[in-house]
């Protein structure tokens, strides 16, 4: 500390005017970085995670863009800035919240709108009344998840007929990995399941992916375009972002995906290059609810156009209103932190394991994925931060990330610098 502090004062005694400001800059962009680097290092010492990828955005530059480790614990592969990594519910913002946001202004459609008007499906079922403001909340009372991958099993422990299959044909055409396919009806199923579930107390706010399923269809169905189409032509395409993407296996090496986990349960083999997710998985990897692939250099333009009221490089891809709208509270009288299909920070700002940190503003907005990784922007500090890991390696009782509380502290680190 001593040191540092004199290091300040000579920096302002002998430098000129138009270097103090540089030097500064610099020293304080070392001193986020070191302890960046104390932090990620410390977690993989401690197998929270194998490697990981860090961007951190704020006051208009990149603080720090470094990668750590290696795609697993043999330390065979050294992760690079163009490894991809599984973003698990990352995915609900970086493509199905995009979406909606974008669909939300060509198409017009009411946030208070029931979905049903739109998803003709849920009409006659016990979701039919639902709107998109409470959907996006998580207050429909919609169930959290269904574990579709526990269904597929006879009591002989084969697949069930119609359900999966060890080869690929015209009626197993979907991948779930390497060597395992979904067939071409099974997406039905999980839609009648959804269809069919029981409902928790209305307005209280209860986690829940089920919705994101039928985001593919709805944007198909409003634009004419297929869910990865959409995104490419309204967001990544158009930002040129070159790695990220649903089935990374069809556009790049394995070498260049981060492997997630060894599924000794459902697939029975490293899922690597497949959604770890297993609902989404059998969606044939593209789902609005996990599936999304890419590396952090080509999430950064995405945060960095939210962060600046949805101009990037001078181009308008979405309407500041827009923005506002969907990532404050939806529900600011409520308890209910939550924005639409945004993650929020907690209410309770005294609280000292607050999450997602205890530093962040009430103007924050993001969200975590189950693979370790975290997508996080906070207007008011003017920053952005990335963590892309593959923490459910070997297994997903891997808890170092939490244990560690290895999220709050990146974030912390980047505002206090």
């Amino acid at each position: 500390m001593r040191v540092a502090i004199f290091t300040f004062f000579i920096l302002f005694i002998i430098l000129p005017n138009n270097l103090k400001a540089q030097r500064l800059s610099d020293t304080l962009k070392l001193d986020l970085t070191s302890k960046v680097d104390s932090l990620i290092n410390f977690g993989i010492q401690r197998k929270a995670f194998p490697g990981a990828q860090v961007l951190i955005f704020k006051k208009d530059s990149i603080r720090v863009n470094k990668t750590y480790g290696y795609h697993t614990y043999d330390s065979l592969i050294p992760v690079s800035k163009n490894d991809l990594y599984d973003l698990a519910s990352v995915t609900k913002v970086l493509a199905s919240t995009l979406a909606i946001m974008k669909l939300y202004e060509l198409y017009g459609f009411n946030i208070k709108d029931p979905v049903s008007k739109w998803i003709p499906s849920l009409k006659k079922s016990n979701k039919q009344n639902h709107s998109f403001k409470q959907i996006l909340s998580h207050s429909a009372g919609w169930l959290p998840y269904i574990a579709h991958q526990n269904l597929v099993l006879n009591k002989r422990g084969n697949f069930k007929r119609n359900t999966l299959s060890n080869i690929k044909d015209s009626r197993f055409p979907g991948y779930v990995s390497d060597s395992l396919y979904v067939h071409k009806r099974y997406q039905k199923k999980i839609f009648r399941r959804i269809k069919k579930t029981k409902l928790t107390t209305m307005g209280e706010m209860v986690y829940s992916g089920m919705f994101y399923f039928y985001l593919p269809q709805l944007v198909q169905s409003m634009s004419g375009l297929s869910f990865s189409k959409f995104l490419d032509t309204h967001f990544y395409n158009s930002m040129k972002l070159e790695r990220i993407t649903f089935l990374p296996t069809s556009k790049f090496s394995k070498t260049e995906i981060v492997p997630t986990e060894r599924d000794s349960v459902f697939r029975k083999q490293l899922v690597h290059g497949w959604v770890h997710d297993e609902a989404a998985s059998l969606m044939g990897g593209i789902s609005g609810n996990a599936g999304l692939f890419a590396n952090a250099n080509s999430i950064a333009p995405l945060l960095q156009m939210l962060l600046q009221k949805g101009i990037y490089k001078g181009r308008q891809f979405l309407n500041p209103k827009t923005i506002t709208l969907f990532s404050q509270r939806t529900y600011p009288e409520g308890s209910n932190p939550r924005g639409l299909g945004f993650d929020k920070p907690s209410l309770d700002l005294k609280n000292t394991n607050r999450y997602p940190s205890t530093l962040v503003s009430h103007k924050t907005f993001g969200h975590t994925g189950y693979t370790g990784t975290m997508v996080w922007i906070d207007p008011e500090y003017d920053c952005f931060v990335i963590l892309l890991t593959n923490r459910v390696y070997p297994y997903r009782e891997q808890r170092g990330l939490y244990e560690l509380n290895i999220r709050p502290r990146l974030l912390n680190y980047a505002i206090k610098d």
